[in-house]
């Protein structure tokens, strides 16, 4: 038997070669991608290892935080502190710090959005003259949002500086009712005389316009050169600029904080609020809160001053008109300048200007009143987008006082507001001496922070800037690709994170006199590390599990893990501005809870699918190789059958030939496996090779049992019977149509393994086709997400491409045998006037109709293998990619059919004859 095996292998070497070639190729193909799958499942689960620890596994914050976007989608969203109401007690918290597994419990208390009295000088010594007087024009323009947002001041500005000495009134009255006006200062000529100066309009101020932020009015500053005058800023060539610079302020537990990120560490100046004593800081108006601020002011905003001189016929006018503040239009407004500078300042210069003053001895350090911002709210559209919804601010909430008509709204408080704002004024009867004393202890740089990878990042309150990308092309050449920034204004979609940071003791200070008691307790929230968590294998996920369960059960709070967290990127649609700003679709970066766990389990899921699928096609294909050896040999088999041969010896005289082919495969597979491992850079080790040869002949002999079966039941009969079974005819009056139908169903066996190559490579294509476009919020569209696509982007490449060889040559295979089978009937065809056109027609159809089987079952198992991966989310999404790698399957069917069409017309109607 093994001569007749060695004869027929030798004597039919060109089908010998085929099949051989087929089992080359299905084995390099399994090796080389058994491989890459275990390569890229060991490369994506180091990845999710290495970035699932955050600054924090556990969030704490009270009953019922979070919006109802965060609670549907498992977010977080950024920033979310700076908007946070109190609600945790002290008790809470203890409760919180007693529990078993907890490393590290570090509270913040969000406590409100402080604007101080800020003046910040703009210097003119470049251009003011020390002998004689002189005057300007100040022009300002705010800017914000990258300069989309303009804030025009509206009537302009001066400035008036004299040689002579500048003195307080000795007598000012001022008249009661309505808005009043009056002179504040004396020039003193070199005679005595005294001359009014700068008056300044206090009282009712009209209703705040959207561009016109509710404040004092105060049209020109008048100083003298004198450095021995008595009004401010004596002896300084400057305009002083009211800046209303918002700063957030927050309180933690220091050493808590330290544990957690180091903050500590990332002192860039001054003490660390664990150091100061507040009783060091000797006499104090008011309540001592000693606070750390972060070097960055996190907005973005300036103003462009232009400063012109005017005249100096007109500064001689400026002692004894201005009396009255309106004589400024008669004379100074109309009168022709000279532009003499222009000068920019952005926020960072007020913010270091503020932080001077608040650690400077005479520094205007007190709070008279603050304001807290309510979180945004948002709709989503059809397409899933963000809208954040406006929100009506009236214009009395900036009122500096319970009494008070002067406001401190920000310059761009006049813009389009998405948050309510409520203000926390010194209650009747409190005073400067009951308000809380900012002292500044030092500052922090944020990114110093104890760094976390940026793939598992959670918000971690003041220490991040929030910003905004554009989400289109469109938006992204307005924001000149910048990021876009708070714009300053608190009421504003971008809130800044803290930039001021106490302790919980001195947040006290924050109460009381301000008629703000929280009912449930000052804390906003707790962030928590779990002790013991190494990563997100099963023994820590269940340590924080355990931890959360816990902590939710004693406290009510409201817990969310957020171990394996990523940030997701959420598209927005922020609507135009009053103040210039157009529409803009931008992307932020949202919290998603729960990525590395979802990763990693569908990772190695994926890995397992990907594993069957390839051996799956694999065998179907050498099962088809096997099965077509077998059907050429039916004459041959036939004839031994009438020799005597019983079905045991023709069962091994075709087994051992696949077993000897399957041998020679895999000793050619081991080579072509890691030669092609070279090529694609994979690293196809000596062992996993060396599996090509027990595969090779496993496979063999498995996918070519039911070929020899068949190859034992021969009998004479078969050297002349059709090589087709009978089965239903088509009918010449549906055309070819019924013809494709017909010859399909001849033999379904054949047919069976053309389109299950098929459907096994269309279920692959579409699993990964899911995974590449369709994951959005489960796999990708969250930046771990992303990263691990790109990881396992190639390798799958790789798998689908083979496989889907695989079922071409499947495909051709199983179309070139219809074709040889029906020589008979083609020259038939052929002769009752069947064009070559026709001919080729018919083959293609059958080729898509075979096509079309194998797509509709690959679409089906692929769709419920990407569904099982999602966890059932995007069924929609899904459905269109299934639909569109069903259509590809057809299409490579219809064109893998082409290659033995050109048997059909390359060959005339004697030659088909004599084939048969």
């Amino acid at each position: 038997m093994v001569r007749i095996i060695w004869a027929q292998i030798v004597r039919r070497w060109t089908r010998s070669a085929a099949l051989g070639a087929g089992l080359v190729v299905a084995v390099t193909s399994f090796i080389v991608l058994t491989e890459t799958a275990e390569t890229s499942r060991l490369d994506v689960t180091d990845t999710v290892a290495t970035n699932a620890r955050a600054a924090y596994d556990i969030l704490v914050r009270p009953r019922g935080a979070g919006t109802g976007i965060e609670s549907s989608a498992g977010l977080v969203r950024p920033n979310f502190i700076s908007d946070t109401e109190p609600g945790i007690n002290m008790a809470q918290l203890e409760a919180v710090r007693r529990t078993p597994g907890v490393e590290v419990a570090a509270p913040i208390a969000m406590l409100g959005i402080g604007m101080p009295d800020l003046r910040v000088p703009i210097d003119l010594g470049q251009v003011v003259p020390d002998d004689e007087r002189s005057a300007y024009r100040i022009t300002l323009d705010w800017r914000t949002d990258r300069g989309l947002s303009q804030v025009g001041q509206g009537e302009p500005s001066y400035v008036y500086f004299t040689p002579n000495p500048v003195e307080h009134k000795d007598v000012f009255t001022v008249p009661s009712g309505g808005a009043v006006s009056g002179s504040a200062l004396d020039e003193i000529t070199s005679s005595g005389a005294r001359m009014g100066l700068c008056g300044e309009q206090f009282g009712v101020v009209p209703p705040l316009l959207r561009t016109s932020p509710m404040q004092l009015v105060e049209r020109a500053q008048c100083y003298s050169l004198t450095a021995d005058s008595r009004s401010y800023a004596a002896g300084k060539k400057a305009f002083f600029l009211e800046w209303r610079v918002p700063y957030v302020m927050a309180a933690i537990d220091p050493q808590a904080e330290a544990d957690l990120v180091g903050l500590d560490r990332a002192m860039v100046s001054g003490d660390y609020l664990s150091s100061i004593d507040v009783s060091d800081q000797g006499e104090q108006l008011g309540h001592p809160v000693p606070v750390i601020a972060a070097n960055r002011p996190f907005v973005d905003q300036e103003v462009v001053a232009k400063i012109e001189r005017l005249p100096d016929a007109t500064a001689e006018q400026f002692p004894g008109s201005l009396e009255n503040p309106a004589s400024l239009g008669s004379f100074a407004d109309t009168a022709p300048g000279e532009t003499v500078a222009t000068v920019t300042m952005d926020s960072a210069d007020a913010t270091n200007y503020l932080l001077q003053n608040l650690g400077s001895a005479g520094g205007n350090t007190q709070l008279l009143s603050y304001w807290t911002a309510s979180p945004t709210e948002h709709s989503i559209s059809s397409d899933g987008t963000l809208v954040p919804r406006e929100q009506d601010v009236p214009p009395d909430v900036w009122k500096a006082s319970q009494n008070s008509y002067l406001g401190k709204a920000p310059a761009t408080a006049g813009d389009v507001n998405f948050r309510s704002m409520e203000s926390h004024r010194l209650q009747p009867g409190k005073g400067p001496s009951d308000a809380a004393n900012l002292i500044l202890a030092g500052r922090f740089d944020p990114t110093k922070i104890e760094s976390f990878s940026a793939l598992a990042e959670v918000p971690l309150a003041a220490y991040q800037v929030p910003s905004l990308s554009g989400a289109d092309e469109q938006t992204r050449e307005l924001l000149q690709d910048q990021a876009l920034l708070p714009s300053g204004n608190p009421a504003g979609y971008l809130q800044q994170p803290p930039l001021l940071l106490t302790t919980l003791d001195a947040a006290t200070g924050f109460q009381g006199a301000y008629g703000r008691a929280p009912e449930n307790g000052p804390v906003s929230a707790i962030r928590i590390r779990v002790a013991g968590v190494e990563g997100i294998d099963d023994v820590s996920r269940e340590r924080v599990r355990v931890v959360a369960e816990s902590i939710a059960e004693s406290t009510g709070l409201t817990v969310d893990v957020t171990l394996g967290a990523s940030p997701s990127g959420q598209t927005v649609v922020l609507p135009a501005g009053e103040l210039g700003r157009p529409e803009l679709k931008l992307k932020e970066w949202w919290t998603k809870k729960g990525v590395a766990v979802v990763i990693k389990d569908a990772v190695e899921r994926k890995s397992l699918i990907i594993f069957v699928l390839v051996l799956t096609v694999c065998g179907l294909f050498i099962w088809n190789a096997s099965a077509a050896a077998v059907r050429v040999r039916r004459a041959e088999l036939g004839v031994l059958a009438c020799m005597g041969w019983s079905r045991n010896q023709l069962f091994g005289v075709i087994l051992g030939e696949l077993v000897f082919l399957g041998f020679l495969a895999g000793l050619l597979g081991v080579v072509a496996s890691r030669l092609v491992g070279a090529g694609l850079d994979i690293d196809v080790s000596w062992p996993r090779a060396l599996l090509a040869v027990p595969v090779a002949m496993i496979v063999s002999v498995l996918s070519g049992l039911v070929p020899a079966s068949v190859a034992a039941r021969s009998d004479p009969l078969a050297a002349v019977r059709p090589p087709v079974s009978d089965g239903p005819r088509g009918h010449l009056r549906f055309g070819i149509l019924g013809l494709v139908v017909a010859n399909v169903r001849r033999v379904p066996g054949r047919t069976f393994l053309g389109a299950g190559a098929l459907a096994v490579a269309i279920a692959s294509l579409t699993l990964l086709l899911s995974i590449t476009w369709a994951f959005e919020g489960t796999l990708v569209g969250s930046l771990l997400g992303d990263a691990i696509a790109v990881q396992v982007r190639k390798p799958d490449v790789v798998a689908v491409a083979a496989m889907l060889l695989l079922a071409v040559m499947a495909v051709m295979d199983v179309t070139y045998l219809n074709v040889r089978d029906r020589v008979s009937e083609f020259a038939t065809l052929e002769a009752m006037g069947w064009s070559k056109r026709a001919l080729t027609t018919l083959v293609v159809s059958e080729g898509a109709l075979l096509g079309f089987i194998g797509a509709v079952a690959g679409v089906v198992v692929g769709l419920a293998l990407a569904l099982g991966l999602t966890g059932g989310e995007g069924l929609g999404r899904l459905a269109g990619v299934s639909v569109a790698a069903g259509a590809m399957g057809i299409a490579i069917s219809a064109v893998a059919a082409l290659l033995p069409v050109q048997a059909i017309r390359s060959k005339s109607i004697a030659t088909f004859l004599s084939a048969d």
